[in-house]
């Protein structure tokens, strides 16, 4: 699996519990809405994050600048052992659950990048999403019947 520098800037983010403006603002010393506008085209890759832009976004996000830096020079962010055997997800069960198939490829790259915090928050997200869907008491005696 590998990680795109978007995807990393997205993932420390979230990790540091700032939304794009807020990250945005404080890092390029601009309003709300700019700030917004910049992270959010980054995080899409529709922009390239100068070193300067880097530089002050891992100031905010409390990072060392290698966390964001390093091998952006050829687009390599290291890659995960490859497997043959994985966990094949249905189509069926991710229309079951939507926001499924989001979290189990957030969940990936967490535990790619070791993030215990982040995994933490993940596994509680599929909780809730998993409970809110789940059939009550009676659904199950119904069915039983």
């Amino acid at each position: 699996m590998e990680l795109s520098l978007p995807e990393m800037i997205q993932i420390y983010r979230r990790r540091a519990g700032m939304n794009q403006g807020t990250l945005g603002a404080a890092a390029f010393d601009t309003s709300f809405e700019s700030g917004r506008t910049k992270i959010k085209n980054l995080e899409l890759g529709r922009q390239k994050p100068t070193l300067r832009d880097l530089e002050n976004m891992a100031r905010v996000l409390k990072l060392p600048l290698s966390a964001l830096a390093a091998n952006t020079a050829d687009g390599i962010r290291g890659q995960a052992a490859a497997s043959s055997a994985g966990l094949t997800i249905s189509e069926r069960t991710t229309q079951r659950f939507p926001g499924l198939d989001a979290y189990l490829e957030m969940l990936n790259k967490a535990v790619f990048l070791e993030d215990e915090e982040l995994i933490a928050y993940i596994s509680e997200k599929l909780s809730r999403l998993f409970a809110a869907s789940a059939p009550n008491d009676a659904q199950i005696s119904e069915a039983a019947s």
